[in-house]
């Protein structure tokens, strides 16, 4: 008898329904690209990203930080990072009972960061049972709730280096993409109530300028501690023209808060990067000058940037607010979302208010994270922050002495530029209620992740280490 190998067998209808199939999707996509492009796009993105989480959860999060970008692009309305980031979350979840993500060692190795993890979605909650009106307070639990995950997501998911570099490269390609769609979409508009003179910014993709400018500032650290990789001239000449771009939408948002982060990291990368300093120096220059030519052609920029007489835009008569309220309940708060509803309340005290109309039936925010964190969740929810805050830093600056030690002064370069990102990002929220801006979790989880990653291939922590 001769033997037939049966494996053909099945094999013949399996490609019939995975023709069939793909036939399908493209007859489908087709179709809908005719009606609606967005949808078209969308699907067949989709149709890539869904298999591409399950093989390689890592790139599908990286592809996520890019889409977490375009939530204002017009017609979305922030679905497509949506579905993203549950798609990976699943994926996530297979890779984790796989083996292929670890959460455990990251648990074990920073176990006051994770303890804080956990708090700052419980403790919010636990302010409702005062707060006098919780109707806002729901959204803004799930968000946090989102931003823990996206966390603990990247920092079990990124445990070699060039999944850390993926993620990097991600937000560096997001920023740059939203400041060129902002620019060809009119993404210059007429500032909010907060200006006393009517000006056009930048707000990218849909996204508030401020915001923008908080993402820019992290892109251009990242890309300097990227470019330090050697062997790879043209990836650094992309780097310099992303930052040559970021610069000009930089001064484009005409964020205070933004060059004020921009000089913060600066500053503080040109005392970190050690014998690095004649190649940052070269990303500095392009990132002044960028700027410079923005304000040569918009001098109207630099006015509104430069300008200190106009109390912030009506932030300092707010701050003075979220400060009464913090002193008067300094250590639960109000209760989260709370500063809107009572911040009335706090008006008819000694001291003049310029723009007092600003908390009076607007559903403000504070417009700094600090002084929302402690006006609605005390200082138990501040001290939580700065936990997970402080311990990225910290996990950043320690990962690269390590790597430094041991010679890798590339991954070094990384750790570094991450710690700075993390600063950046901490020195733009002095004028941002962004807690819940879930780029800003990614780039608290880099620092763990290269941690974890220096650990791993410089031998096991020190007895004098502490952990955060």
């Amino acid at each position: 008898m001769i033997a037939v190998p049966l494996s053909f067998r099945p094999q013949a209808p399996a490609q019939g329904r995975i023709t069939a199939g793909a036939l399908a999707a493209a007859t489908v996509a087709g179709a809908l690209l005719a009606h609606s492009p967005i949808l078209g796009v969308g699907l067949l993105a989709a149709l890539t990203f869904i298999p591409l989480a399950f093989v390689n959860p890592s790139l599908a999060l990286a592809g996520w930080v890019v889409l977490a970008f375009l939530n204002g692009v017009q017609g979305t309305h922030g679905a497509g990072s949506n579905y993203a980031l549950l798609i990976v979350f699943v994926a996530w979840a297979g890779a984790l009972i796989g083996g292929r993500a670890d959460l455990r060692s990251y648990v074990r190795a920073h176990p006051r960061q994770a303890a804080a993890l956990a708090g700052i979605v419980v403790w919010p909650a636990v302010t409702l049972l005062w707060a006098p009106h919780d109707g806002e307070a729901s959204p803004r639990i799930v968000q946090l709730v989102l931003c823990v995950a996206v966390f603990t997501m990247a920092v079990s998911l990124l445990r070699e280096p060039h999944r850390v570099r993926w993620v990097m490269l991600a937000f560096i390609a997001g920023t740059v993409l939203s400041v060129l769609i902002g620019a060809a979409t009119g993404g210059l508009r007429p500032s909010d109530a907060f200006d006393s003179v009517a000006t056009a910014r930048l707000s990218g993709s849909g996204q508030d300028p401020n915001y923008l400018a908080a993402a820019i500032v992290p892109a251009i650290v990242l890309a300097a501690g990227l470019a330090a990789r050697r062997g790879q001239p043209l990836m650094r000449l992309a780097l310099l023209v992303s930052v040559a771009i970021l610069g000009v939408g930089l001064a484009a948002t005409e964020s205070r808060g933004g060059f004020l982060a921009a000089m913060v990291t600066c500053l503080g990368a040109l005392i970190v990067f050690r014998g690095r300093r004649a190649q940052l120096l070269g990303f500095i220059v392009v990132l002044a000058a960028a700027a410079a030519m923005w304000f040569a052609v918009s001098p109207g920029s630099w006015q509104r940037v430069s300008s200190v007489s106009d109390g912030g835009s009506g932030r300092t008569d707010i701050w003075t607010v979220a400060l009464r309220m913090a002193q008067a309940h300094p250590v639960v708060g109000v209760g989260l979302a709370q500063f809107p509803v009572v911040s009335p309340q706090y008006l008819d005290r000694p001291g003049s208010f310029s723009r007092g109309d600003l908390l009076v039936g607007e559903r403000i925010v504070v417009h700094n994270l600090y002084l929302q964190l402690w006006a609605e969740t005390g200082l138990i929810g501040v001290l939580l922050f700065a936990t997970i805050a402080g311990g990225s830093l910290a996990a950043g600056w320690r990962a690269g002495r390590r790597f430094e030690a041991a010679g890798d002064s590339e991954l070094a370069a990384l750790s570094h530029a991450a710690m700075l990102a993390i600063a950046g990002a901490l020195t733009a929220s002095i004028f941002l209620s962004n807690v819940d801006d879930r780029r800003t979790w990614v780039l608290f989880a880099l620092g763990p992740a290269l941690l974890a990653i220096a650990r791993t291939t410089t031998g096991s922590p020190t007895r004098h280490e502490p952990n955060p």
